[in-house]
């Protein structure tokens, strides 16, 4: 089991304080007919608990609580949960209780051991599962359709399956079952291995994904209101194998994988363009590092090729597969995308950060239902965007994410709903120029309540009416209520204005329920 920075620090605190205590021992013996002697000496005979000093239970030779205390914590410094059982970890915490005035008397603090204990039984014997569940109802008013539209969606249905093993814990497994109607199916949309590999790296075998571009994302919105777009190339499902080294500065980070015939991590929103599957029948490679130069400045590098001779991004039909393009599809020859994040915090409640990515590639064909790209060649390219992420401690009622980018015509993101994101629309790549603008505040009022307000704006060039720019928007407010630890509910209201002539409303309200377990 991993040793925590704060039970290392117990060891030599205890153990720097042992001579000093011991001339001034304040604590009295602990009878020789006590049970912790032998409730650790159980332990340490189902080699759970070692690190305490030789002799101390040998013989139920007489102590004193300082002395149990601090062995105490030593143990739970190394204790190997592999070895444990339900009854072994109830007698763990009735330890902790027994010594809670002592071990807070040695500057240990007990909530701190409490957690530890807390993880190790949710551990037991190597396997962690949990889980996530978010219920939506959903109302849905469009211009085009006055009738309203209501359904029952799950939007998350998740559960994880994990597990540790080895020395130090440096084996893991986790696989997640993805049951979510946005997934189509019930299946193992992650799957895989970590391990110890050459020069102290790490190295992730199976189905999984790597979000290399979250601190650029938009923040300040509850949980239970999120509807913010995805990242633009990284944080989808990939089969193949990653590589992570950390040093110093950082972290470096690479993946060799085969992404075609991926059907759960890039899937489409229905109300964009109603298919199920996606494909893209190429080989992917990716390099990134990430590298924090102080506790204000960090840099971001990265950069991702899809390598193939007919690499196409489909979205087909389950009864069209393999059929001619359709709305939604793309075909290049080959995809390069690198980019560059500066992140720069002010102080702990203020930060800039700015991103920056270009592409390079050869695209033949690209459709999607306003436009039409045939036998074209674009060669590259880019997309921008800086962002002010101030916390809600320096203005103290509010938090606010403001955020202002560009994408140059073509630009294509991993999903549907990358570039233009709203419950009723959306683009995974930029039918032309395009600017936008998002404003995010969010309010969290107490441990039970939050609310947040946003805008997105946007301007297309020469995509409206008499080629005027298209200027989609969406305005939306909500309120979060966490019930308990386990479920939080909200409730949300998105006003989208996303027609090419600028008549269309649509109204959507959202109420969803999401558990944890």
């Amino acid at each position: 089991m991993k040793k925590l920075a704060v039970l290392i620090a117990v060891v030599l605190v205890a153990a720097l304080a042992a001579p000093a205590l011991s001339e001034t021992n304040p604590f009295m013996d602990v009878p020789m007919n006590h049970w912790a002697y032998d409730a650790i000496g159980q332990l340490a005979a189902h080699g759970i608990l070692s690190g305490y000093p030789d002799g101390l239970y040998k013989g139920k030779q007489q102590t004193t609580r300082y002395e149990m205390a601090s062995a105490l914590a030593r143990a739970l410094a190394v204790v190997d949960m592999t070895k444990a059982s339900k009854q072994d970890v109830e007698m763990l915490k009735k330890l902790v209780v027994e010594f809670k005035d002592e071990l807070e008397a040695l500057g240990v603090r007990v909530d701190e051991l409490d957690e530890r204990v807390a993880v190790l039984e949710d551990r037991l014997g190597g396997w962690h599962i949990h889980g996530d569940l978010a219920l939506d109802i959903n109302y849905q008013k469009n211009q085009e359709s006055p009738d309203p539209d209501g359904e029952i969606t799950f939007d998350d249905a998740k559960i994880w399956i994990e597990r540790t093993w080895g020395e130090d814990d440096e084996y893991q497994f986790v696989a997640r079952l993805n049951g979510g109607d946005y997934a189509r199916e019930v299946a193992f949309d992650r799957f895989y291995v970590e391990m110890p590999f050459f020069f102290d790296s790490r190295l992730t075998l199976g189905r999984f994904a790597w979000n290399w571009e979250k601190d650029y994302k938009v923040g300040g919105i509850p949980a239970t209101g999120s509807w913010l777009g995805d990242t633009q190339i990284t944080d989808w499902q990939w089969n193949g194998l990653g590589l992570t080294k950390n040093f110093g500065l950082g972290t470096v980070q690479a993946v060799v994988a085969h992404s075609g015939g991926d059907r759960y991590g890039m899937n489409n929103r229905a109300a964009t363009i109603p298919t199920v599957d996606t494909f893209w029948n190429d080989w992917m490679f990716m390099l990134r590092g990430s590298f924090q130069f102080t506790e204000q400045f960090a840099l971001d590098l990265g950069g991702q090729a899809f390598i193939g001779d007919n690499a196409d991004r489909r979205y087909t039909d389950l009864d069209n597969v393999g059929e001619p393009y359709q709305n939604g599809d793309i075909h290049f020859k080959n995809l390069w995308t690198i980019f560059a994040g500066l992140r720069f915090n002010f102080n702990e409640n203020v930060a800039f950060k700015g991103i920056f990515y270009h592409q390079d590639m050869n695209l033949e064909q690209a459709n999607t239902r306003t436009v039409t790209w045939d036998k074209v060649d674009r060669d590259n390219a880019n997309h921008w965007a800086v962002m002010f992420d101030i916390k809600q401690a320096l203005l103290k009622f509010t938090s606010v994410w403001l955020e202002y980018g560009q994408y140059k015509e073509g630009f294509i993101a991993r999903s549907g709903d990358s570039i233009f994101y709203a419950p009723t629309f959306g683009l995974y790549f930029a039918p032309d120029d395009m600017k936008y603008w998002r404003v995010v505040l969010g309010q969290e009022w107490n441990d039970k309540w939050a609310t947040h307000l946003f805008y997105y704006g946007y301007k297309v060039d020469n995509m409206g009416n008499d080629g005027k720019d298209w200027k989609p928007a969406e305005f939306g407010l909500g309120v979060q209520y966490n019930l308990n630890d386990y479920t939080t509910m909200g409730l949300n209201y998105v006003h989208v204005k996303s027609d090419l002539d600028g008549t269309d409303n649509d109204n959507v309200v959202r109420f969803r329920t999401a558990v944890s377990f």
